[in-house]
């Protein structure tokens, strides 16, 4: 199980990592997001309107743009396409095809089309379990940290006025992380 700290690592180094890409100049790959409504160059049609869901549950729509809006689903289709490797693309699928069996069987039905209500119910349940005990839902916890770091790379996620604060304290970029 992942403590808070664990995850918040993650995060800034996935940020580092980010930054790192960036510095790469023309030798970094280019990320290609799928436009919102297009098909997926990696996922199926099934397979971005779950990512879609999904994403719309972490992050919704309140007074500031959501996953939804920012379209996080185009930019992991097109992470998937431009920049993981078989092995990455592989693990992501058989993840979602996971994701998908224990979310239907929690909705009795297609999680992708309950009402609101059901389909946070089921993925606030699948989420506990995932982050609480079920180690074979590591692929959903990759998910979920992909979905936020795709959602902060956007611009409306990285310069809005946040309403919470998902690091508190200030930024600062060069620090050592030693884990305690």
């Amino acid at each position: 199980m992942k403590t808070r700290r664990e995850f918040i690592q993650g995060l800034i180094l996935s940020v580092g990592g980010a930054a790192t890409l960036s510095a790469c100049g023309d030798n970094a790959p280019a990320v290609m997001a799928t436009a919102p409504n297009n098909p997926g160059r990696f996922y199926t049609s099934d397979e971005m309107l779950l990512v879609n869901r999904v994403a719309d549950l972490i992050i919704p729509e309140t007074e500031t743009p959501g996953a939804l809006q920012v379209n996080v689903a185009g930019y992991l289709d097109g992470l998937m396409t431009d920049w993981a490797s078989a092995q990455t693309q592989e693990e992501h699928r058989l993840a979602l095809i996971r994701l998908r069996v224990d979310l239907d069987a929690a909705v009795s039905g297609e999680f992708v089309s309950v009402s609101q209500a059901d389909a946070e119910a089921a993925l606030a349940a699948l989420d506990a379990r995932a982050f609480e005990s079920d180690q074979s839902l590591q692929g959903y916890r990759t998910l979920k940290g992909w979905i936020t770091q795709a959602y902060f790379a956007t611009e409306a996620g990285a310069v809005q006025e946040l309403k919470w604060v998902a690091l508190p304290g200030r930024w600062d970029a060069s620090v050592d992380i030693n884990p305690a």
